[in-house]
């Protein structure tokens, strides 16, 4: 299947980003996740229900980047990339995937 990104926009309530389908591994190989709101906001990110991130406090205009650089994640059939955060934010999703 090769390389691919998946993009939210506007995210305020838990939001799977990436779900990964049967049959199929995905790396994901980065994460941006940028605080468009007016305010500073808190975000979360889970994979595969395990925290990656808890609480990190994202200023008005900044951005975090939580998956990325020597940090890669595996995603099995199933499991689920997500962001939640306090106030809206965009996220960028750039992985790698594979059918079995």
């Amino acid at each position: 299947m090769g390389f691919n990104r998946y993009i939210s926009t506007g995210v305020t309530d838990a939001t799977a980003v990436v779900t990964c389908p049967d049959n199929t591994v995905i790396t994901v190989i980065g994460v941006t996740i940028a605080n468009v709101s007016g305010n500073a906001t808190t975000v979360d990110v889970l994979a595969g229900g395990a925290n990656l991130l808890k609480g990190a406090n994202l200023d008005k205009g900044s951005a975090i980047i939580p998956i990325g650089g020597e940090q890669k994640v595996v995603l099995l059939s199933g499991d689920a990339l997500v962001v939640n955060a306090t106030d809206t934010v965009d996220v960028y999703v750039s992985v790698l995937e594979q059918t079995e």
